[in-house]
């Protein structure tokens, strides 16, 4: 895992997901990350069962590169993730139906 400062209160993170909490939660090594603009449904509803596995397979085994914005929201870092290919993690999930966005 790499953090690397950028702005001031923004910072990129680097590494290996290890942990998927939910729809719109990740961890990466110890760090967790709430992506910014992305809202899912709760686990305890279908909907937020199926964002979960959908996450899941979307991040499995890759190396995200993160813009962290300098903000928590409860344990976690906020920020956007990409996949290697460059494709936004948030992005997809909204596109795909699976979260709404989150203003």
């Amino acid at each position: 895992m790499t953090r690397i400062p950028r702005l001031p209160g923004e910072e990129l993170l680097e590494g290996r997901v290890t942990h998927v909490r939910d729809g719109d939660t990740i961890e990466i090594g110890a760090t967790p990350i709430r992506l910014a603009s992305l809202d899912c449904a709760e686990l305890d509803t279908a909907k937020g069962q199926r964002a979960k596995q959908r996450m899941q397979k979307l991040v499995a085994g890759n190396h995200l590169h993160c813009r962290l914005q300098g903000r928590q929201s409860y344990d976690r870092e906020v920020g956007n993730c990409q996949l290697p290919d460059g494709r936004d993690i948030g992005a997809i999930m909204i596109r795909e139906n699976y979260c709404d966005r989150f203003w």
